[in-house]
């Protein structure tokens, strides 16, 4: 009887491990970019959160991203209200607290604008492996071959889904940022006020 269970859970093991290993990389990321090809409007409920290894410093940011063909905004409520924009090539970063609008047209090599595009392109130039799997969750890491600014990535992304939960990158001076995205709808319409925005009449305007 003894025997019959030590086999039983073996057997769950071997499962287990079988399960993870038949997730690939490569399925990952034609998962992913199936899924994220095939929407038209995306918007979700996003936490953004910084460290600054410098001043060994974190701060979380509360809000909102919205994404459609050629434009994206994602505005922050929390701790303070910020929004950043972008449509057209230009790029509109405002900050409440200093009242003040950075803009500045979209450099050549930032032509992907969210996060998840981001992801996919370092995915191409990056040493990518598996981390775990659980469920239906993969947690995934990528090392840039050669990049100046980012050192490494991990996501965590849901395989069956293709949606991606978490993404984390860090920077070569140990600064890190995660986004993490909830209450995810796809292919909804987003409604115009979104993209509409009026500045204070204070604001000062910052262009680069």
């Amino acid at each position: 009887m003894k025997t019959i269970k030590l086999l039983s859970v073996f057997v769950l093991l071997l499962l287990c491990v079988s399960g993870i290993s038949a997730i690939t990389t490569d399925a990952l990321y034609k998962k992913i970019t199936a899924t994220y090809g095939s929407f038209s409007t995306f918007q979700a409920s996003v936490k953004q959160d910084n460290y600054f290894a410098q001043i060994k410093k974190s701060i979380s940011y509360q809000g909102n991203i919205y994404f459609t063909r050629g434009r994206m905004v994602i505005k922050y409520d929390k701790p303070n209200v910020q929004r950043l924009m972008i449509s057209d090539g230009m790029v509109d970063l405002y900050d409440a607290q200093s009242k003040t609008v950075l803009r500045s047209r979209m450099r050549p090599e930032f032509g992907k604008m969210n996060p998840v595009e981001i992801l996919q392109v370092y995915w191409k130039k990056s040493t990518v492996r598996v981390l775990s799997s659980k469920g239906t969750i993969s947690e995934v890491s990528l090392k840039p071959y050669d990049d100046p600014l980012i050192v490494s990535m991990t996501a965590t992304i849901n395989h069956k889904t293709g949606l991606v939960q978490t993404l984390s990158y860090t920077d070569a001076s140990d600064n890190k940022v995660t986004y993490s995205f909830s209450a995810v709808k796809t292919n909804v319409s987003i409604p115009n006020s979104v993209w509409k925005f009026t500045y204070p009449k204070d604001v000062q305007v910052v262009e680069r």
